[in-house]
């Protein structure tokens, strides 16, 4: 069906605009260049020493940005998720989607968050699922979450078995809160993309995480501030104050981050400049949580524009150079074009 299909683009689209105007995209576009990583490393340091309150910021000396605009680590989290699905058997087992990600993450020059590498690791060492996962300092972060966006694309209509095939990968390299946050992003994508209403579709996929769990009862709370605010902009406040805390280095956590991002999606009824906005303001997640946020209404019917499609359709392998040159749109169709959409 159309609609579907072009809910299922503008999902990953969305994800991709929120993935590529966040602070940290800057960092991973020059992850690639020795100098640029060593130069902000020495010159931070020379700042601090100098009590130079002012951040340094990704630069090239006038050299260019060959990439300005543009996705990385959620976009093409997403693409690897993607590119296994369609590779994989129909059933997608455990093995073959194993198989699959240790083939795209696997390899040399791959750039990973330290959960993925961790996993990488791990099968190295001959574990397997769940063990590569669970064994993991990092299972609960959000690295996967954005791998839930195809998995509902391809399992449109049917969120319960887009929910179990999330797990099955998930599991590759999380646990606990970093599988279940997957699991509710792929189950609201599977009904968004298939017309259900994105108040009903996010309800549905909270219920079926743990109460009790850290995303549980992070969950809680973001209703609570949700109900509680007249307009995502309002709601920013309390969500910074209790759900993006600064208690570790980096707050790619996906019982914080999620949270935000479903709460800030249905506020702004899935419109999707007013949710970005919005998402903008939570600077401390800004390395994840707006590409939830663009997933979810573009899943929920929000169109991306032309002016932003033009740089954010067509990855430049930033962080994995094997998928330099792919693009959204195309893997879009074949998703929905694999589950017969």
């Amino acid at each position: 069906m159309t609609h579907v299909r072009d809910r299922a683009l503008n999902a990953l689209l969305g994800l991709a605009v929120g993935d590529a105007t966040g602070l940290p995209a800057q960092f991973h576009r020059q992850a690639r260049s020795a100098w640029a990583r060593e130069a902000g490393w020495k010159f931070s340091a020379a700042l601090d020493e100098q009590r130079v309150s002012r951040p340094l910021l990704p630069f090239t000396l006038g050299a260019g940005d060959p990439v300005p605009l543009s996705p990385t680590d959620d976009a093409e989290t997403a693409a690897v998720a993607s590119l296994v699905l369609l590779e994989c058997e129909e059933d997608h087992s455990h093995t073959d989607l194993f198989r699959g990600w240790l083939d795209w993450t696997g390899g040399d020059g791959v750039w990973t968050g330290v959960a993925e590498r961790s996993a990488v690791i791990n099968a190295a060492r001959g574990l397997v699922p769940p063990a590569t996962g669970n064994d993991n300092p990092e299972h609960w972060s959000d690295g996967v979450v954005p791998a839930g966006v195809p998995i509902g694309i391809r399992y449109a209509g049917d969120p319960a078995a887009a929910a179990e095939v999330a797990g099955r990968y998930a599991r590759i390299s999380h646990a606990a809160d970093g599988v279940w946050a997957t699991q509710a992003m792929a189950r609201a994508v599977a009904a968004l993309v298939s017309g259900v209403p994105l108040a009903e579709a996010l309800a549905d996929a909270a219920s079926a995480v743990p109460d009790e769990s850290w995303l549980g009862r992070n969950l809680a709370v973001s209703r609570r501030i949700r109900d509680s605010a007249a307009s995502p902009f309002e709601a920013v406040p309390d969500l910074v104050a209790e759900l993006a805390p600064a208690v570790y280095s980096h707050a790619c956590v996906a019982p914080e981050t999620l949270p935000v991002a479903f709460a800030l999606a249905e506020l702004s009824g899935g419109d999707l400049p007013t949710a970005l906005g919005a998402a903008a303001l939570v600077s401390r997640q800004s390395d994840s949580m707006p590409a939830m946020v663009g997933a979810l209404c573009g899943a929920a019917g929000a169109v991306v524009p032309e002016s932003w499609r033009r740089h954010v359709d067509e990855l430049p392998g930033a962080l994995n150079p094997r998928l330099k040159g792919i693009r959204l749109s195309d893997l879009a169709n074949r998703l929905t074009a694999s589950g017969n959409q």
